[in-house]
């Protein structure tokens, strides 16, 4: 019986998933719990495991390959037919049953012969004459193979035309040989005088858009249709005594995770006819590594003590920057903290990640010690009152001497 292998839902927002790699070839046998693939999903790699026992019969989706959540990538073939491959002792058995093998008939097999000087394919001749190549003399030299052909010449011409550095960004700007070399003919053709093409003529340069930077803009996109508001305040945060060991981010992490065991609205998640409220205070922080960005998430923050926070987010962090990132580290949160201040912004809107509820826009802080921090609401979950209350019981608590000291223990 022939069963179908799912793209399967690791979360609650994953739409769409990538094979990064096949554990098991076609044929194999696989066992009930058996990691059968890598899938890539949200900006992480989680195992796909085998929910029945059986063959792997055919691979739909290459490695590399996205596709939808509930599409086939795989057939079993299941049944008490199946069975797994033989052990090394069985087969041993079965080799000494087998009758002697007919004698082998020794083939004798003709040396390579070498071509001397001057062979090459039609077109390869042809080329070569136009651009006024001399195959035999390239061929005593071993520059060019014999017999030659046509990617040969192409790819001589390439490397007599242009500097190593030069043919990188020829695959890089997807240029074309020939152009080139009718715009700039009789010179070599190296890294400035490539980019000095570019620039007068405006080609543009074609980067690919990761997996990872492909889900979040489906997110976001998602994020912005829902219902949402802003409020803009400036908060007096003098008192937190922060520092490189223990940033501002640490310590709001910690503020903003006590005051959501306040209200539960902040630890909620909206659905078609109900709201889920989680009893832990999740919160992520964004994390920008080169043109990536990541949102990992401290759990329980109500439960921990800011120096354990501070090493929770370095940990996370580093994952991020190693691409370590795991489905549990990015999931899970109802409120992030973008910090932008370290930068010199003054004050900026932030978009609410998508299945969340708020999102924090940290600015700069002055000499006085004022910040600038816009919330950013979904109006479906957190009304004008709830966030009213939320904000002004954040103002109260970082300038709270005593709760502010107690942090600090």
């Amino acid at each position: 019986m022939d069963y179908e292998v799912l793209m399967p839902q690791f979360s609650d927002t994953m739409e769409r998933g990538k094979v990064v790699r096949w554990l098991k070839k076609e044929g194999d046998f696989v066992k009930k719990g058996e990691v059968i693939a890598e899938i890539e999903a949200e900006k992480a790699v989680m195992e796909l495991q085998s929910f029945k026992r059986g063959v792997l019969k055919r691979i739909l989706v290459k490695e590399g390959e996205e596709v939808p959540v509930g599409k086939p990538i795989a057939i079993m073939e299941l049944g008490e037919k199946v069975k797994e491959t033989p052990k090394v002792e069985e087969v041993k058995k079965e080799e000494e049953k087998k009758p002697e093998e007919p004698p082998k008939v020794k083939v004798e097999v003709q040396e390579k012969v070498e071509l001397p000087p001057g062979f090459a394919s039609p077109y390869a001749r042809l080329l070569a004459k136009e651009k006024g190549i001399d195959l035999q003399e390239l061929q005593k030299e071993e520059r060019l193979p014999s017999p030659a052909h046509a990617k040969d010449i192409e790819e001589f011409l390439k490397e007599r035309h242009f500097t190593p550095k030069a043919l990188e960004l020829l695959k890089e700007y997807e240029l074309s040989v020939e152009e080139l070399l009718k715009e700039l003919p009789d010179r070599k053709i190296d890294e400035d005088l490539l980019l000095a093409y570019v620039e007068e003529k405006n080609i543009p340069k074609k980067v690919p858009i990761s997996f990872a930077q492909k889900s979040l803009i489906s997110n976001l996109s998602k994020s912005f249709v829902v219902p949402h508001y802003h409020i803009y305040e400036v908060f007096d945060l003098s008192l937190i005594p922060w520092d490189k060991d223990i940033t501002l981010t640490h310590w709001l992490i910690k503020i903003v995770g006590d005051a959501m065991q306040y209200f539960e609205r902040l630890r909620a998640v909206y659905k078609e006819d109900h709201y889920l409220i989680y009893p832990s205070s999740n919160v992520g922080f964004a994390v920008a590594v080169g043109d990536e960005l990541y949102a990992p998430v401290v759990k329980d923050v109500q439960r921990k003590g800011l120096r354990e926070i501070a090493q929770e987010v370095r940990e996370l962090r580093k994952k991020a920057e190693e691409g370590r990132l795991s489905l549990e580290d990015i999931s899970g949160a109802t409120l992030t903290i973008s910090n932008l201040g370290m930068f010199g912004i003054r004050a900026f809107d932030a978009v609410i990640p998508y299945g969340q509820v708020c999102i924090m826009a940290v600015g700069m802080q002055d000499q006085e010690g004022k910040v600038h921090i816009t919330f950013t609401f979904d109006h479906r979950v957190v009304n004008g009152l709830h966030a009213a209350l939320f904000v002004k019981h954040l103002k109260e608590k970082v300038l709270d001497k005593n709760y502010i000291k107690m942090l600090r223990r």
